[in-house]
């Protein structure tokens, strides 16, 4: 009898197993075939499984052992291949060099290709007015103004006639105030062309700076272009205005001058330099039996002279009306007052004797009592100028009764 857990055999008389300690079943109608088919089971499986775990295994051992071998024979290629181009390069001219590969030539070509673009490119600014007077506005912008003096310098040697390079020059000499290489190269271009607005505004932006109202003053002169004589306004003194006009006058006359607000007029009466002369405040009373002449000049807040202006005048006064005198004569038979009148500020003379008056002879100063008999009396009037009058002559005959 067999144990049925575990199929040791059992003793005779045992309840439970010797050796799995089950307790004892008694298996009837044994068969010893069927026995030996279930070992033969249990052994074929077991050989199945170890087949499997073996062939596993071995497959991995297999790809690991395939992934060294791939690793060492690359590195391996790698380093014969460096070896042979290091040798390569060691080898002697008589041996072939092998073939660089296209690409790199391709490469080498574009840039070789592009370094000439750039070349010429450069060559061709260089080489460009244009280019140059751009530049120059570029670095003017940025307040670089040597680099912006030296491009337009370039573009001088460029185009040496050019009016606006040396315009543009002239100013980039004012930024950097250099403003006497600015005054000589404007002037020089007023040279070529006067009728150039720019040049005579940069020009007065110059001796503005440098405070030189003389030479602004200097350069107004001879200038009949409108548009040009408006850019000195507020620098220049416009000369006097006269009021009357010069000329001939047979009245007493005073003359007024006119002229800016922020100016001062200096005048003379003799023809001399108005400069030199006093200083206007007010109308000029003219002096009549002269000729006059008078010049006047303005100068304005920054001590500049203007034009100067001139007028001539002559006064010829009327000679004054001979006095009024009451009575004018006549027979009178009683005692009689002469009255004489007179405009203010003149004076009356007067003889008896026949003779014409003077300045010396009697003044009338109060009514004059008449002489007896046929007596003539004789006046003149002189203005307060000195002017004499007609000769007034008077007849009187008195004879008391």
């Amino acid at each position: 009898m067999k144990c049925a857990n575990c199929g040791a055999e059992l003793k005779v008389g045992c309840v439970y197993c010797s050796v799995c300690g089950k307790e004892a079943q008694i298996v009837s109608d044994y068969n010893l075939l069927e026995d030996d088919f279930l070992r033969g089971l249990l052994k074929e499986k077991k050989e199945k499984i170890q087949k499997r775990h073996l062939s596993g295994k071995k497959e991995k051992i297999q790809k690991k052992h395939l992934s060294g071998e791939k690793e060492k024979i690359q590195k391996k290629h790698l380093s014969e291949k460096k070896g042979k181009e290091g040798s390569a390069g060691k080898q002697k001219a008589g041996r072939k060099k092998k073939k660089k590969p296209m690409w790199i030539l391709a490469v080498a070509a574009l840039l070789i290709l592009v370094m000439g673009v750039v070349i010429l490119v450069q060559y061709t600014w260089n080489h460009s007015y244009e280019h140059q007077i751009k530049k120059a506005e570029s670095y003017q912008s940025r307040k670089d103004y040597r680099n912006a003096e030296k491009c337009l310098k370039r573009a001088l040697e460029l185009d040496s006639g050019s009016e606006d390079a040396r315009v543009r020059l002239a100013e980039v000499y004012v930024w950097q105030e250099e403003y006497e290489k600015a005054r000589e190269l404007l002037l020089e271009l007023l040279e070529q062309n006067g009728k150039n607005q720019e040049i005579y505004e940069r020009l007065i932006q110059v001796y503005k700076v440098q405070e030189d109202y003389e030479a602004i003053e200097e350069l107004s002169r001879d200038i009949t272009d409108v548009k040009i004589l408006e850019l000195f306004d507020g620098y220049l003194a416009k000369p006097p205005a006269f009021e009357p006009e010069g000329g001939t006058y047979q009245e007493e006359i005073e003359v007024e001058l006119t002229g800016d607000r922020d100016c001062k007029i200096y005048y003379t009466l003799d023809g001399s330099d108005p400069k030199e002369g006093k200083e206007y405040t007010g109308p000029i009373l003219l002096e009549p039996g002269k000729r006059i002449w008078i010049r006047a000049v303005s100068r304005n807040k920054f001590g500049v002279y203007g034009e100067e202006e001139q007028e001539r005048f002559t006064i010829n006064l009327k000679k004054p009306e001979m006095p009024h005198v009451m009575p004018s004569g006549g027979s009178f038979y009683v005692p009689q007052a002469i009255t004489i009148t007179a405009p203010e500020e003149c004076k009356v003379y007067y003889t008896w004797d026949g003779t014409a008056p003077t300045q010396a002879s009697e003044q009338y100063t109060e009514p004059i009592g008449m002489p007896e008999g046929n007596n003539v009396l004789s006046l003149i009037l002189v203005d307060k100028y000195g002017m004499t009058s007609d000769v007034l002559k008077c007849n009187y005959v008195y004879i008391p009764q």
